[in-house]
């Protein structure tokens, strides 16, 4: 803090900081202190309040004294007395006096370190070049010095800041005042005078519309209440390539690994009417996501990062249209039934390991598109989409220690759990649905907007069925123009062999029925790709697909 502070004053000069010493109000050479205990502890402790025979830490503040050597300072004058420096000062550094009154002589004369008779400022320096001056100085405008001491009972205690009045001059018992030439300072250029702008009253219509504007505008108390803040422990979806997965028996399935988690905020928007869609068994709302620190990438790795926020909650019963809706809010809003804990953890895990394997799968396709195009003779006639999943994780909210009206409530405890996932910009006009789950054919017309990335789309299914050997497809293909969210991962039923494999949204008759059902397109036709046709009577171009290694 003192160095940079002395360089600033004159850089030129050469500084020989190791000569400097810092003191304390009693002259105490801080240097010489060997006690493992640091020097202020003892100063810091007072009796506490409740228990007087109790000692209590806290922290204070304490002046310090920096001395730079008589014969140093009288170098940093010769020098500047032959015009090197170069430093541009203030007005406020035009003059530096420094003065000491009879109390503080009366303190330097008590030091058993200071010298009787000291010669004046213009004696020979012979033998004082290697004296150290205790000195004062009045604190300038020009060097303002303000460190951290330790007082602290340990080394990895925050310092406390405390002034530090910069020494720049010897003074003595003898010397009552003594006045420094201030360093001589450059010719500053002359100061343009900024051109008048003409003053110009406030158009009196727009400054009217403004007032009333302004001057009734009301908060809107249901957005401000209705925002929920989580202190949470979030878990980021990787992407792993395909094969990395297969070598790799624990990159199997997306797992909470607390080392690749990052703690941190999140703020959900509880409002009903402000929930971006409700879906027969999902919500998603709006959120903010604030890690602490932000990952290096993907979602989280910005200070404040917008984010979907889903939670799966009970479908309501089925009522008569006659009767009175008991799902439905007075506002005529859905009544949201949440799943216990316990429920509600394993169906959002399941969520975000389809999303982890439908990343791998759509990397894998990517890749053999890429190879293919590359070793192909000549460049496709079409243009290929280029889209990726969102990114994602899974937040666990914790519990914070509070008092409970009979017994305190443990904090640190699983209180919720949301998927979170990067938005799609552009709302509900920006969103389509590609392909439906059980579907192997797009779900748009040839004449909608957006058919050529669902035509893309029933591709890349013919792609992972291919390189697969017919056992797994990404279906139920949503979201825009490049990002993808909420897919479905669907199984050939040999892979499960009975068991509940990616939820009960991977219908596996679908993959069975696939040849019977694709119908191959122009990408599907690119020779390039050396895929065979489905859903037509042409032959296959290319030999049997085999399954990747």
């Amino acid at each position: 803090m003192i160095i940079p502070k002395v360089k600033r004053f004159c850089p030129t000069f050469m500084w020989r900081f190791d000569e400097f010493t810092v003191h304390d109000t009693d002259w105490v050479n801080l240097a010489e202190h060997r006690s493992p205990v640091p020097f202020f502890y003892s100063q810091c402790l007072q009796p506490a309040c409740k228990n007087p025979k109790a000692m209590m830490f806290k922290p204070k503040q304490f002046t310090l004294y920096v001395v730079v050597p008589a014969a140093q300072w009288l170098d940093y004058e010769t020098f500047m007395d032959k015009g090197k420096s170069k430093i541009t000062t203030t007005k406020d550094e035009s003059e530096a006096i420094v003065s000491s009154d009879e109390g503080d002589n009366e303190q330097l004369t008590t030091s058993s370190h200071t010298p009787s008779t000291i010669p004046s400022a213009s004696t020979s320096t012979g033998d004082m070049a290697d004296r150290l001056f205790p000195m004062r100085v009045a604190q300038t405008t020009f060097m303002p010095a303000r460190i951290g001491v330790h007082a602290g009972p340990h080394h990895d205690e925050a310092m406390e800041p405390v002034d530090v009045p910069l020494l720049t001059t010897a003074t003595t018992p003898a010397m009552k005042r003594t006045v420094v030439s201030p360093p001589p300072a450059s010719v500053s250029p002359p100061r343009k005078i900024p051109a008048l702008i003409p003053f110009v009253s406030p158009s009196w219509t727009h400054l009217r519309e403004a007032l009333k504007s302004g001057g009734t505008s009301e908060l809107n108390v249901d957005n401000v209440l209705t925002q929920a803040f989580e202190t949470i422990q979030f878990y980021p979806i990787p992407m792993r390539p395909l094969a990395e997965i297969l070598e790799t028996p624990r990159y199997r399935s997306f797992n909470l690994d607390l080392a690749e988690s990052y703690p941190g905020r999140l703020r959900v928007d509880q409002n009903p009417k402000s929930f971006i869609g409700i879906s027969g068994f999902k919500t998603a709302q709006s959120g903010l996501l604030m890690l602490m620190p932000t990952s290096p990438s993907g979602l989280g790795s910005k200070v404040h990062d917008n984010v979907v926020v889903k939670r799966p909650f009970l479908r309501p019963p089925t009522l008569n249209p006659s009767t009175t809706d008991a799902g439905l809010t007075p506002g005529g809003l859905r009544r949201i039934i949440r799943f216990s804990l316990g429920d509600e953890l394993p169906k959002l895990h399941c969520e975000a390991n389809t999303l982890y394997w439908a990343k791998a799968l759509l990397t894998m396709t990517y890749d053999f598109i890429d190879g293919a195009i590359l070793s192909a003779d000549s460049p496709p006639p079409f243009k290929i989409p280029r889209l990726r999943f969102v990114e994602a994780g899974l937040a666990l909210a914790h519990s914070q220690f509070t008092k409970g009206l009979v017994k305190p409530k443990f904090g640190g405890t699983v209180c919720g759990i949301y998927l979170l996932e990067e938005k799609i910009e552009g709302g509900s006009t920006a969103f389509t649905k590609y392909i439906h789950n059980m579907n192997c054919k797009p779900s748009l017309s040839a004449d909608e907007d957006g058919y050529d990335i669902a035509e893309f789309l029933t591709f890349t299914q013919h792609v992972q069925y291919s390189k697969s050997g017919g056992l797994v497809f990404v279906s139920d293909y949503q979201g825009s123009s490049t990002l993808l969210t909420d897919p479905q991962i669907l199984t050939d039923p040999s892979v499960g062999e009975g068991l509940d494999v990616f939820s009960e949204g991977n219908v596996k008759s679908t993959v069975a029925s696939f040849e019977k059902h694709h119908e191959c397109n122009r990408f599907c036709k690119w020779p390039g790709f050396c895929l065979n046709q489905f859903g037509t009577k042409m032959a296959a171009i290319c030999e049997s697909p085999t399954p990747m290694d």
